[in-house]
């Protein structure tokens, strides 16, 4: 499930890296970038049998949105003896290893890619630091209070989606924004601390509830979002009945053996040719939301399927 983990999935870094054998972990560890400055910061770059091509152009298979980088700016491919390779596609500002310009190199272990201002380190099979470096980012794209996605993630995952969708116009995608009612409400009656046991009970009520290739996180102090691929509005809208009664009909427990009955509002969008950007999606998502407020709260809007 790629929304919020369970309390007590998470590890210490420094564990993760005396828990296991470094035998196992060179076994499981295949060579990558990672970014280690600039744009994407964090992202991992997966280096599999097919060429990976890295670029600001909506067709790049991994996409740094700076006019830095050339729309198709280098090429990375691994050999049939495992060496990986790095060529620059005639981009404008050319492509660095080690701060030397070049126009083919083979990768070593540590090697560091300056790709317009982003800096990508090469981690060779086998390199423990894999590992650690994933624990690390992982850390980083959670929220604290509640273990989802947080924002910085959700909408990196949404841009890489869309330019999926934009390239392929058969591609199917919806966005749908969650809402808890009369939060304010919640917070101001019985105060913040129950305000974040609210939070934290209908996160885990969300994961449990979201499909396994949906993208859940908290975007904002009482607002969700669920990221859906290759979802219909019809699919799309019975996830979102389903997250909506579960909600209501789960009493939430607070610290002091109070219970509060919680509803949340649902707005979803599909997306559709007419959109260029990412703002479009979020608008007429949030466009929804706004609807199913005004309409008495409680309640799901969205497109007619």
């Amino acid at each position: 499930m790629t929304s919020g983990t369970r309390s007590g999935d998470h590890t210490d870094p420094c564990t993760l890296l005396i828990s296991e054998s470094l035998s196992d972990l060179r076994s499981r560890h295949e060579a990558c970038l990672v970014v280690i400055s600039g744009e994407r910061l964090g992202a991992r770059v997966e280096l599999g049998d097919n060429p990976v091509v890295i670029g600001r152009g909506s067709d790049a298979d991994f996409q740094i949105a700076s006019r830095s980088v050339s729309r198709s700016h280098c090429r990375i491919s691994t050999a049939r003896d495992g060496q990986v390779w790095i060529e620059d596609l005639r981009s404008t500002n050319a492509t660095y290893v080690n701060d030397q310009r070049i126009e083919r190199h083979c990768l070593s272990d540590g090697d560091q890619v300056r790709i317009g201002k982003s800096m990508l380190k090469f981690l060779g099979a086998g390199n423990v630091e894999v590992g650690y470096l994933n624990e690390l980012r992982e850390h980083a794209l959670r929220d604290e209070l509640t273990e989802l996605y947080n924002r910085r993630h959700f909408m990196q995952a949404l841009a890489d989606m869309l330019s999926e969708c934009m390239r392929r116009r058969d591609a199917e995608m919806v966005l749908a924004i969650i809402d808890i009612d009369y939060f304010k409400n919640i917070n101001d009656r019985i105060g913040h601390l129950a305000g974040d046991a609210v939070l934290r009970q209908l996160s885990r009520l969300l994961s449990e509830r979201v499909r396994s290739n949906d993208t859940l996180a908290r975007i904002g102090g009482e607002e969700f979002a669920v990221l859906m691929p290759d979802t219909s509005v019809a699919a799309a809208r019975e996830v979102c009945e389903r997250l909506r009664d579960a909600v209501r009909s789960s009493p939430f427990e607070l610290d002091d053996g109070q219970r509060e009955t919680v509803t949340i509002s649902i707005g979803f969008s599909d997306f559709s040719a007419d959109m260029d950007s990412m703002s479009d999606l979020l608008k007429r998502a949030d466009t929804y939301l706004y609807k199913a407020k005004s309409k008495g709260r409680d309640r799901i809007m969205g497109p007619a399927a």
